[in-house]
């Protein structure tokens, strides 16, 4: 049997242990956090790549514009994304991944998306190798008298999937207009076209 009053004080020991190790564990999911958010925050616009000339004069545009950024607010909102569908790792591995495939379906672009809604805003079907699947680009020209840098300008906004059955869908339809041959995910040339 232990002394009167040593029973209490291992248990107040222990409880002040455990509350310390809690605190410590908030201490640091708080800073991840922060720093995560920070990450996010802290993005800044990002070149993804240059439009080619086949592609600008498929699309009927006399500009001289070929680079294409995203902005940092698009960089968020396609990282909110991956968050809702996926568990994250860190917000720049996200922004790299995202900014990765953007590069590749921009670099890999097939099809022009109709119909066209607004004169300024280009719907590309890009082709992403890397996960063999395609990715639907919003292009935005921006006009120099708009532009920050008094030049053309192309802003790519969120993109979205294209997966077999909206390409089958479009196709029939006759919405896709073809910028430049190349290859396709390999689910669309079992729907009869490639």
């Amino acid at each position: 049997m232990l002394p009167v009053g040593t029973q209490s004080a291992i248990v107040a020991s222990w409880y002040a242990d455990a509350a310390y190790r809690a605190a410590a564990h908030a201490a640091v999911q708080s800073t991840v956090a922060s720093f995560r958010n920070a990450a996010v925050l802290e993005l800044a616009d990002r070149y993804l790549g240059d439009l080619s000339d086949i592609v600008v004069n498929a699309l009927g545009l006399s500009t001289p514009a070929r680079r294409v950024l995203i902005s940092a607010q698009c960089q968020r909102h396609a990282i909110e994304q991956r968050k809702v569908a996926r568990h994250h790792i860190t917000a720049q591995a996200d922004a790299d991944l995202v900014a990765l495939r953007l590069t590749e379906a921009l670099a890999n672009v097939r099809y022009h998306l109709l119909p066209q809604r607004d004169t300024r805003i280009f719907l590309v079907v890009g082709y992403v190798p890397s996960v063999d699947r395609c990715l639907v680009l919003p292009l935005k020209l921006v006009s120099a008298a708009d532009a920050k840098t008094k030049q053309d300008e192309w802003w790519a906004q969120t993109a979205f999937p294209f997966g077999s059955k909206p390409y089958r869908k479009a196709k029939a339809s006759a919405l896709l207009v073809e910028l430049q041959a190349g290859a396709l995910p390999s689910t669309f040339s079992s729907s009869g076209s490639a």
